[in-house]
């Protein structure tokens, strides 16, 4: 493991980097766990929109987290148990006040304001989370946003809570729209994938800025949907992880 450590922090050696304390870690829905990490005075601080950082878990395995928010004292991150990786058992295991090594912030998914568009954003899971500060960003502009959360049942639903309260708060500037692919009966939202959705809402689509982040055949179908009605590639944004 010393070796693999070596290996990785000489990999970073000319990315920023800081070693944050886990403050907050608790369990959302099902698949999720919401882990709020403190700052140190000497990091520049809140982060851009739609950045995230590397986190060396285990002290040797490298994972990227898009930030969900971020003050000036700490930033919060997502983490999804789904596919049961290295970064998510640690952050299931370890308790608050456990140091962890950061490299970043990274800044290369940035939110484009003043673009006089409504803006759509698909994300699957734990994909939310850069969109989460977005939609603050987009109320402030008063520019529209609907959002496509793809999750398989209702517990998955990241944020929910927190983007209902909005949509109630904000109905004319928000449309929040969880789209569950293995629903119960007792379900009566969106059924399906977040990709089924283009084309039914083609013609507001394309006059949109449109945002995608999440599991590769996700991004890799929205994609696909969206050349299919001549969506401009420059009103697409991927998050790539560098």
């Amino acid at each position: 493991m010393a070796i693999i450590s070596k290996v990785v922090n000489r990999l970073f050696t000319e990315a920023p980097h800081f070693t944050g304390t886990i403050i907050e870690s608790e369990r959302i829905g099902s698949r999720i766990q919401r882990v709020r990490i403190g700052l140190p005075e000497s990091v520049k601080a809140p982060f851009p929109l739609g950045s995230y950082v590397t986190a060396l878990t285990w002290d040797c395995v490298p994972r990227c987290y898009s930030t969900a928010k971020s003050d000036d004292h700490s930033f919060t991150l997502l983490v999804s148990f789904s596919g049961g990786g290295c970064g998510a058992r640690f952050f299931r295991d370890s308790p608050v006040g456990t140091k962890v090594l950061f490299y970043g912030p990274f800044d290369d998914f940035p939110y484009r304001s003043g673009t006089g568009r409504a803006k759509v954003f698909f994300a699957t899971s734990t994909g939310i989370a850069p969109f989460r500060m977005m939609l603050d960003e987009a109320i402030k502009e008063g520019a529209h946003s609907t959002i496509y959360l793809g999750s398989p049942k209702e517990p998955d639903i990241a944020l929910r809570n927190e983007f209902e309260e909005l949509q109630k708060k904000h109905p004319s500037l928000v449309a929040f729209n969880p789209v569950l692919s293995n629903s119960d009966e007792s379900w009566r939202g969106a059924r399906g994938y977040v990709t089924d959705y283009i084309p039914k809402n083609a013609d507001s689509i394309k006059k949109s800025d449109i945002y995608i982040c999440g599991i590769p055949p996700m991004t890799f179908g929205v994609l696909s949907a969206l050349e299919a009605i001549d969506v401009p590639e420059k009103q697409i944004f991927v998050q790539k992880f560098g």
